[in-house]
């Protein structure tokens, strides 16, 4: 069976989702959810959620899906304690050493891997199928074709998202709202700064903001695939939209889709439109929402006329009173009220007509978008909310006889049954019970879930049952059914503390980077060096050729590996048969296969290590801590891993990496048709603050952001080491030859000092300091984020 998985952002959204024909609900609880500014669920709304959903036999699954830091860890395992003995179905999760644990303390308890632990490729499925993750939700980056392998060769359930807002990023490798604003996504607080205008290439637009995807059209494609699990993004939805797009998936996956459906879904939100993203190639700008980031609405018509506050339109579409409408990107809107049609207050007009109704500000020619439908919300409303819900029917069965306990069983479609005994009757005097009466009061069910369509009755004639005690035999059946649904499960204690280990002084300077030519320019200043990364448009050279020329490199694997995999596994072969055996990797799929091959591995940012257990979760030589942790919580990290640890003290933070391509969209062109407008050259996307961020393409055309300016801890590098961390990585993206000397001398300066418990500013840690001056971010180090 394919599973329709959908959002719940409140308890009204749930019983949207439920009573519109979801299999499933995900959704948030007020602790450690990805969705910070959904209303989300309390404990008490929880239980009442299980109970709810499971009545319909709907399963419930909860989102714990944000990185967490030491001091968070032990909150986090209680909490899923207390999911798991609710009943919920399965736990959605993120942080890798939080898998771990749910492992050892929850061993039965369902996991998904979440989006944000960014699986795009077989390997990576696989990987956290091996930690004991039941079901993947796949990166919304892949095509139909791609998902189709995955599908047919993995052990895993998959997930895949079908309709729904897009994040333009690799979920789970996004820190632009983190680094620009403080807000981390991978925490649930993203403020979607991909969302805002920016300039590129002189043009102003949203040159970040993808259209919301939609495949209703396509539903008979993705059954072909062998997925589980079809999701609909949308906790941030009202329970209107949730209903909407739900019903339509519904019929859709039923063969029974209408073009009302399409209508519906269209009009509760779009944004200009929709897209297939990926699904069947890679889109150019007809996957963008150049114009506005919100809700478009659909086109009404246009103003023909203006008197005073009040305009005339030429309608295109029905409107009706109280229907929202808008002049199309310029803030301007109105719930329609006293419309008059030739003179005359109407409430409802239709295509063709011209209608008048108050509009302040609005101007001749404008163009007018309808951004809601009145009609809509309502019967959305109704299928939730009004008298004739879906309710589950129910047979029930009682037996009334003399010298016997009363029996009452009642009995689901599901077929999940609970009995209730009670005190045997009294002899009726007059007026025995009768089974219309019986039949009356069992079919009270108005405030449960429950609808009696069958009664079976073994009845004495001469007994009689108060009209209350059969009452409350109705009410504790349907409880215990209510009850046995829940699926409550055995409290689990959980007793975690996390062993401290001693702290480490000595560093090793390591160099990170692309670029052949500044490791042959600077290598000597570094004990290690890692090359590779991304196949960016500016990088140069290859390992094999500073091999040959003395110079010890290893491999560097990025956190986003699709189309170059093969290439990259037989690299990686290549550089065992020679000897080279340690590699820095941020990818989960090819940490796999080097595993497999017996390599030394680091883990990159890729792995999201935000705590201690992290480092633990899987065999490493040592790992990048988080670019988002501040100096106490990196401390607080090292002290409680015996593993290596590596913190970024100097390059730009990358910010996304994007399957898109904003370079050739902006031109409106899409990879089918590209010249190479990017020009293998860095481009700048310039925000309202004249902030300028580097956007650099790879060879595969995916596009990386990186940030306006440079972390450099270089004047503050004793406060990084005195977090105990072992390795300090120098990244070089951009950097003049000349500028990258100067900065590997000084850092190479700067730890030889520390090494020796001194410090100083040199010279040339002067002189970098000096030449970057108002470059320079010290990134989380002092603030961190929430």
């Amino acid at each position: 069976m394919l599973e329709l998985l959908a959002p719940a952002g409140d308890m009204e959204s749930l019983k949207a989702a439920v009573l519109n024909g979801a299999d499933a609900v995900y959704l948030g609880g007020k602790e450690f959810s990805a969705r910070q500014s959904a209303a989300n669920f309390d404990r008490d709304e929880l239980i009442q959620a299980v109970r709810f959903c499971h009545a319909y036999n709907v399963k419930v699954y909860v989102t714990l899906n944000t990185l967490l830091k030491n001091s968070e860890i032990k909150q986090a395992l209680e909490y899923a304690a207390f999911l798991y003995s609710i009943g919920v179905d399965a736990i959605i999760i993120q942080d890798l050493g939080f898998l771990k644990l749910l492992r050892e303390y929850l061993p039965d308890f369902e996991v998904h891997a979440s989006t944000q632990m960014t699986a795009h490729n077989l390997d990576a499925v696989e990987m956290l199928y091996d930690l004991g993750v039941k079901r993947v939700v796949l990166a919304r980056e892949l095509s139909l074709k791609e998902i189709e392998y995955i599908s047919k060769n993995t052990r895993a359930e998959l997930e895949m998202f079908v309709h729904g807002a897009l994040c333009i990023s690799f979920s789970g490798q996004c820190l632009m709202s983190s680094i620009i604003g403080g807000r981390s996504g991978n925490r649930g607080r993203c403020a979607q700064p991909c969302r805002l205008e920016y300039r590129l290439h002189d043009k102003k637009a949203y040159h970040l903001s993808p259209k919301d995807l939609s495949t209703l059209e396509f539903i008979d494609k993705i059954k072909d695939l062998g997925v589980y699990s079809l999701k609909i993004e949308g906790r941030m939805k009202r329970p209107e939209y949730v209903a909407t797009v739900v019903s339509a998936y519904r019929a859709a996956i039923d063969g029974k889709l209408t073009k009302s459906h399409i209508e519906d879904v269209t009009q509760i939100f779009n944004r200009g439109g929709f897209t297939s993203a990926f699904m069947f190639k890679r889109q150019g700008s007809e996957m963008m929402s150049y114009k506005k980031p919100r809700n478009w609405g659909t086109y009404l018509g246009r103003v023909v006329n203006v008197k005073g506050d009040f305009i005339r339109v030429k309608l295109e579409a029905e409107l009706n009173e109280g229907d929202g409408v808008e002049v199309f990107d310029k803030g301007i809107g109105v719930v329609v009220a006293n419309m008059k049609k030739k003179g005359s207050i109407i409430k409802k007009a239709s295509s063709g007509d011209e209608v008048e109704f108050y509009l302040k500000g609005a101007k001749t020619g404008d163009i007018l978008y309808k951004t809601s439908d009145i009609e809509l919300i309502n019967r959305a409303k109704e299928s939730f909310e009004g008298k004739e819900i879906k309710r589950i029917p129910i047979d029930a069965y009682i037996k009334v006889r003399k010298n016997e306990d009363i029996v009452l069983k009642i009995r689901d479609i599901y077929g999940d049954e609970v009995s209730i005994l009670s005190n045997p009757p009294e002899i009726a005097i007059s007026k025995p019970i009768t089974i219309e009466k019986l039949k009356e009061s069992l079919s009270k069910t108005k405030d449960t879930p429950y609808i009696l369509t069958n009664l079976t009755a073994e009845l004495d004639d001469d007994v009689i049952v108060p009209v209350s005690k059969i009452n409350s035999l109705r009410r504790e059946a349907i409880e215990k059914l209510l009850e046995k649904k829940q699926g409550k499960r055995e409290e689990v204690k959980v007793n975690f503390i996390s062993e401290t280990m001693q702290k480490r002084n000595l560093k090793k300077l390591v160099l990170v980077t692309g670029r052949q030519d500044i490791v042959e320019a600077v290598h000597e200043y570094f004990d290690e060096v890692y090359f590779g990364g991304d196949k960016l448009r500016i990088n140069n050279g290859n390992i094999k050729d500073l091999i040959n020329k003395g110079i010890k490199a290893n491999p560097w694997i990025p956190e986003i590996v699709l189309e170059e995999q093969d290439e990259i596994k037989n690299q990686l072969d290549d550089l065992k048969n020679i000897g080279i055996n340690s590699v820095l990797c941020g990818n989960m799929g090819i940490y796999r296969y080097l595993k497999s091959k017996q390599f030394e591995i680091l883990l990159d940012r890729g792995f999201n290590i935000f705590n201690s257990e992290s480092t633990k979760a899987i065999d490493n030589k040592g790992s990048l801590i988080s670019l988002e942790l501040n100096l106490k919580e990196m401390k607080d990290l090292v002290e409680h891993t015996h593993k290596e640890t590596m913190a970024f003290v100097y390059g730009r933070i990358k910010m996304m990496v994007s399957r898109q391509c904003f370079i050739g969209s902006s031109k409106g062109q899409g990879r089918e048709n590209c010249a190479l407008i990017c020009k293998n050259k860095i481009h700048y996307l310039k925000d309202r603050m004249n902030e300028e961020f580097l956007v650099v393409p790879d060879m595969y055309c995916r596009n990386h952001i990186y940030n306006s300016k440079v972390l450099c801890m270089l004047e503050d590098l004793r406060d990084v080491c005195e977090t105990g961390v072992d390795n300090l990585i120098v990244y070089f993206l951009d950097e003049s030859i000349d500028d990258a000397v100067n900065i590997s001398k000084a850092f190479r300066e700067a730890v030889d000092m520390l090494n020796n418990k001194e410090y100083k500013l040199t010279k040339n840690i002067d002189y970098v300091l000096k030449m970057l001056n108002d470059k320079i971010t010290k990134g989380h180090y002092y603030r961190g984020v929430l």
